[in-house]
């Protein structure tokens, strides 16, 4: 890929021996994100730097960005990447890559994995998201396990849908959890976990991480509370036998969930203690965000709609702010099916159904969590 060349007077770009004319905007965009290839721009930034002193909205970047998609399209070793939750990037597809030392040394690759494995543990989506997308111009190997996390806590499901390069066992863990998180739980989804451990095709982790902490969730939200409090000493016993320190917080706040959902409000109120001492401790956003949500139906079960609203939204934001996509959608699920079940409340159900619509339109749920239901039967009737 050799650079471009670009004549303002008739907003033309060449590359090689071939020629584009754009549009005014069209061709400031472009020439943008050329002197900043590799980096990523929302959109606001991008509306900031190309339509100074006017007044678009951020659709005016997608249709701008479309468009040039369209006729650079031909052009192979360009293109302007979308970068879920954060915005656009343009990538030259070249032989700079080969000049960057650090992509060989050892050192700086792990220092990077130590640096997205703390992001990860901490729940900030975001810090990893904008580190994973700044691989080329950083100089490092993204691994595998990064690359498809990024994707999954985007909820970007069309891209587990189209990846080829996945081995069959890792992609059904994953499109299973994004199928369980995108939407209401139902029998069916707890059979559908069922399944996938029974096939026994699970890498180690993953079949883990389902038995001890996902499929519990699953039960909790079906009204299955009785066996999910059944499996939960076993799962308690598998985390401290096993030191696994990532998933003590996690199934605490798994536990306050069951006790809120079995209607155990006294019990509730001895683990709300304990997870606050142990959010000092480890300040997980991603469980510090479900807590202020659990925190928030238990304030609705004892009759205090205003101060649980208060809590219910506060949880939602810090999920939205540390760019926890798919872990906020779940969020809405889960309190949408706990006021269907447990605590019937007209306006907040409608106010958080059309916050779950919103989602649906962003993520574009409706349309590919069909597809998504199809891909599960097929693979679980081929595994």
């Amino acid at each position: 890929m050799t650079g471009l060349k670009f004549e303002a007077d008739g907003f033309s770009v060449t590359y090689g021996a071939e020629n584009v004319v754009l549009l005014a905007k069209e061709f400031a965009l472009l020439r943008f994100l050329y002197d900043h290839r590799n980096q990523v721009f929302t959109r606001e930034q991008l509306l900031d730097h190309v339509w100074p002193l006017e007044y678009p909205v951020e659709r005016t970047v997608d249709d701008h960005v479309y468009r040039l998609r369209k006729k650079l399209r031909r052009w192979s070793g360009l293109s302007i990447r979308t970068v879920r939750g954060l915005g656009y990037k343009l990538v030259l597809e070249q032989s700079e890559k080969r000049l960057q030392p650090s992509l060989n040394d050892p050192q700086m690759n792990e220092a990077v994995h130590t640096l997205l494995r703390r992001y990860h543990l901490l729940g900030q989506g975001t810090s990893l998201l904008t580190l994973a997308a700044q691989e080329e111009q950083l100089g490092f190997e993204l691994n595998p396990w990064y690359r498809i996390y990024a994707r999954f806590v985007q909820a970007d499901i069309a891209w587990f849908l189209e990846e080829k390069d996945i081995p069959a066992a890792e992609i059904l863990f994953w499109c299973l959890l994004l199928y369980w998180a995108t939407g209401p739980v139902t029998p069916y989804t707890v059979q559908q976990c069922e399944r996938v451990l029974s096939t026994g095709a699970l890498p180690p982790p993953h079949a883990r991480e389902l038995r001890r902490l996902n499929i519990l969730e699953a039960l909790v939200e079906n009204g299955e509370t009785e066996r999910a409090a059944a499996l939960l000493p076993e799962t308690h016993d598998i985390v401290e036998r096993e030191g696994l320190d990532g998933f003590v917080l996690p199934v605490a706040v798994l536990e306050v969930y069951l006790c809120l959902s079995a209607g155990r409000l006294n019990k509730v109120r001895e683990q709300f203690e304990r997870v606050e001492v142990m959010l000092e401790e480890m300040p997980y956003l991603r469980e510090r965000g479900r807590y202020t949500i659990f925190k928030g139906l238990w304030h609705l079960r004892e009759g205090n709609a205003e101060e649980a609203e208060k809590l219910m939204d506060e949880g939602i934001d810090i999920l939205h702010t540390a760019g926890q996509e798919l872990m906020k959608i779940k969020a809405v699920c889960q309190i949408i099916r706990y006021l269907e079940m447990h605590c019937p409340h007209e306006r907040l159900e409608h106010k958080y159904k059309r916050i779950y619509e919103r989602l649906d339109r962003e993520n574009r749920l409706s349309v590919l969590r069909p597809k998504l239901a199809s891909w599960l039967e097929h693979a679980l009737d081929t595994v």
